[in-house]
């Protein structure tokens, strides 16, 4: 009986402990980041919401983009702007609040210019992104999540045309890949 006390003991004890993951509680304070800061050039891929018009549903929609992380302990910012030298430096911009891993943060381009994506496309965003962050297997941060907002879709080789809109959906899905 004394060894089933003890033994119950130890399990209650066991129970109390976090996770070996190295989560926490949260009156324990948020868990230390396990992707690394983000940095150089990136691929953000958007996939418009499946409630957008069928023309607007062309698979991924990929920018390459520069990424910078700055800051320091629990005030972390991820911000990036389009890679392309072609475009205006401020077009495509995103900056996005890193809680640990959790990412969340506001994605815009300019209304004149939109950015060109790699599929020929020119895109134009007014997006709030949320996400979390994960270590790729080369080590890098990489990022994926969900957005809501607008997104207007037009044809590159025809900019005077006229653009697919798509408002006020909540289920757009983004990803951030290391190039």
């Amino acid at each position: 009986m004394r060894r089933a006390a003890r033994v119950c003991l130890l399990a209650a004890a066991a129970l109390s402990l976090p996770p070996a993951t190295g989560a926490q509680s949260g009156a324990d304070g948020p868990r230390a980041s396990v992707a690394p800061a983000f940095s150089g050039r990136y691929q953000l891929a958007l996939t418009v919401s499946g409630g957008c018009p069928a023309s607007m549903q062309v698979g991924p929609l990929t920018v390459a983009m520069a990424v910078a992380e700055s800051g320091s302990g629990s005030a972390l910012e991820v911000s990036g702007q389009s890679a392309s030298a072609s475009e205006a430096p401020d077009d495509g911009r995103f900056v996005l609040l890193r809680q640990s891993d959790h990412l969340h943060g506001a994605f815009g381009s300019g209304e004149a210019l939109g950015l060109v994506t790699s599929e020929g496309y020119l895109l134009w965003v007014r997006l709030v992104l949320d996400g979390t962050a994960t270590t790729a297997s080369g080590g890098r941060s990489q990022a994926s999540g969900t957005a809501f907002g607008e997104v207007d879709l037009g044809l590159a080789s025809d900019p005077g045309a006229d653009s697919q809109n798509c408002r006020h959906a909540l289920d757009h899905r983004w990803t951030l890949e290391p190039l």
